[in-house]
């Protein structure tokens, strides 16, 4: 049985916790034998611990435990006991501490995993790790491959590296009709926002797109969904723009079900992005999307087919593309179709994990 450790010691949930619990428990009901290292407070460990097959391996570690040998070695033996035969490590400490561990203990494939779209530092322990700790790099766009070796192409060889794109699991790609968290009061669309509430995700940006919308005589709402550091502020600048009711903040949503069942399109106009799981999720219920043209939103919304693309950074043209969207019905519903057949095609768990599996040992 191949034995594969996914190695990742954020504290917090994201899209790459996500990712490593969606392909642990699709490694699992391949039939591998699957374990995964997480910090002592994790969101990822406390998500894993509701499914019977997998149980986190809890433990304390800093961003210099590679710096510590008894931490080191405690991994190298955790892996020789295991018999772990892959490894794959989801952030930088993960990369220094449970990669030289892994490679201390011999584990044949030890993989990083980068969903974020920044440069890698070219620093001498960089170049280490890559060229002689890594015998795999994973990215899950283009465009976070172009910027990790932006700084130095010759970081890794290129046939180590392989971009395999998030998938949504099976679950998520099935229609349901779940009650919907807003009903409407017969305005001329509802518009979606899901995200943490953060300055990457630009959603001061999308409320200045609504507060032209509202001057440029368009009845709409918005449906914010997610929690963050600048929920006062947001409140703070939606109050500031007048938009009264036109903007609700949802929080944290439980049911996504029903807020996809509540909007007729959705809005993204994160400033970056490594891979839009939230773009994916839209389009895979038949919602399109508007978002900026750059990072990876592109590689995932065909301009004009499954979605609009606005110039980044750029309200007024947002606003455009929003408005395109509110006033053509038919046009949604006909980009949704595309867009649910595309993310279907191409963009599942399944998919992703066929391009993976190779790379197990």
């Amino acid at each position: 049985m191949k034995r594969v450790c996914f190695f990742n010691t954020s504290q917090s949930w994201g899209g790459g916790e996500r990712w490593v619990r969606d392909t642990a428990l699709m490694a699992r009901r391949a039939g591998y034998e699957v374990h995964v290292v997480t910090n002592t407070h994790s969101a990822l460990a406390d998500r894993l611990e509701k499914h019977d097959t997998i149980r986190p391996h809890r433990c304390t570690i800093a961003n210099l435990s590679f710096l510590n040998p008894f931490t080191l070695a405690s991994f190298v033996r955790y892996f020789k006991k295991n018999r772990i035969s892959t490894v794959i490590l989801s952030l930088p400490t993960d990369a220094k501490v449970g990669g030289i561990a892994a490679r201390l203990a011999g584990v044949e494939s030890i993989i990083y995993r980068r969903g974020i779209a920044l440069p890698v530092h070219d620093t001498g322990l960089n170049r280490l790790l890559f060229r002689s700790v890594l015998t795999h790099f994973i990215c899950n766009s283009q465009e976070t491959r172009r910027l990790a070796l932006r700084d130095n192409p010759d970081l890794i060889p290129p046939e180590r590296v392989t971009v395999i794109p998030n998938g949504l699991d099976r679950e998520q790609l099935i229609d349901r009709h779940a009650a919907p968290l807003y009903a409407g009061r017969g305005e001329d669309a509802v518009i979606g926002h899901a995200g943490r509430l953060t300055e990457q995700k630009g959603q001061h940006l999308l409320l200045e797109a609504v507060h032209l919308l509202g001057e440029r005589g368009h009845n709409v709402t918005l449906l914010v969904a997610g929690e963050g550091e600048l929920m006062d502020s947001l409140l703070a600048h939606a109050d500031q723009l007048g938009l009264g009711e036109r903007v609700r903040f949802l929080g944290f949503v439980e049911s996504m079900e029903s807020f996809y069942n509540s909007i007729d399109f959705l809005a993204h106009p994160a400033l970056w992005e490594g891979f839009g799981y939230v773009i994916a999720e839209s389009m895979a219920r038949g919602k399109p999307v508007v978002a900026f043209d750059l990072s990876s939103n592109p590689e995932l919304i065909r301009d004009g087919q499954t979605g609009l693309l606005a110039r980044p950074g750029d309200v007024a043209d947002f606003a455009d593309k929003l408005e395109a969207m509110i006033v053509d019905p038919a046009l949604r519903r006909d980009m949704g179709e595309r867009g649910k057949q595309h993310i279907r095609e191409g963009f599942t768990l399944e998919v992703a994990f066929e391009k993976l599996a190779p790379l197990i040992r």
